[in-house]
């Protein structure tokens, strides 16, 4: 049985809440608020739900996509402004432009090699972690670039690091969310993950846009913009660390189980003889 209520819920919320934001109307984002909960209220009742709410319970689907919006939101508003800002204020053309940010996007590329390797090596915590700092740390110094063309000796290293830790945060994120999960639950994490990756660039640009649109100078307002994106990023990898911390379950009885469902639970035992 198909759920068209919940459907229609959740499409309709996230449609006014990404509208309230561009157009910075609060009537359409309280009414994505309305049919977001809404939606919440129809999962719980629906004998077939869109989206069974317990699969939130699980720390990787929860922080993981959480890690996802923060990851998507902040880098792409970031590369918006940046890349008017070098046009119009650096004075570089298109072309030139393209080349400053596809040089570094050669890092993109390695990354998005290395980072299955780093996984095996670091796991769904660490990694996902340190890709958003590295991606945050490196966004700082572009806040600071000059008008001159002295700056790319600044903007291409900051992008050709950046690029490597967001590409790689992309890559952790999608598998923790996707972790520790039945077959048949499968389809609908990397559902999950699409669609916050859809939303995130759809919030960013307009979210940092508007707070840059409020100080008189390009150079104020890229310097406003990148500082409170790249302090969402570092904040979000600090969150992220703590909501995807191993859980520890006491138990009292004779038994444990030998080997928890959630690679995220250890199960330790106490008043065993």
């Amino acid at each position: 049985m198909l759920d068209v209520p919940g459907a229609l819920t959740v499409t309709g919320g996230l449609l006014a809440g990404v509208y309230a934001i561009i157009e910075q109307d609060w009537r359409w984002g309280l009414a994505g608020i309305l049919l977001l909960a809404a939606f919440v209220v129809v999962e719980l009742r629906a004998t077939a739900p869109l989206v069974p709410l317990r699969i939130l319970r699980r720390p990787t689907v929860r922080w993981g996509n959480g890690a996802g919006l923060v990851i998507f939101s902040m880098e792409t508003a970031a590369i918006f402004l940046m890349t008017i800002y070098v046009q119009q204020s650096i004075g570089l053309s298109p072309v030139i432009t393209g080349l400053v940010f596809g040089i570094p996007g050669l890092a993109a590329v390695s990354a998005g090699i290395l980072a299955g390797r780093l996984l095996g090596a670091f796991g769904t915590r660490r990694v996902p972690v340190t890709g958003m700092v590295v991606q945050g740390v490196a966004t700082l110094p572009l806040a600071f670039v000059g008008t001159d063309r002295t700056a790319l000796l600044v903007i291409v290293p900051a992008l050709l690091v950046g690029f490597f830790g967001h590409v790689t945060a992309i890559v952790a994120y999608t598998v923790a969310g996707t972790s520790g999960l039945p077959d048949d639950q499968q389809g609908l994490a990397t559902g999950l993950t699409s669609m916050t990756q859809q939303v995130a660039i759809t919030v960013g640009i307009p979210i940092l846009g508007s707070l840059a649109a409020t100080q008189a100078t390009s150079q104020s307002a890229l310097r406003l913009a990148l500082v409170i994106d790249a302090a969402v990023v570092v904040v979000g990898a600090g969150l992220v660390w703590h909501g995807l911390r191993p859980r520890t379950l006491t138990t009292n009885g004779p038994s444990a189980p030998a080997r928890p469902a959630d690679p995220y639970v250890h199960v330790s035992t106490e008043g065993q003889s």
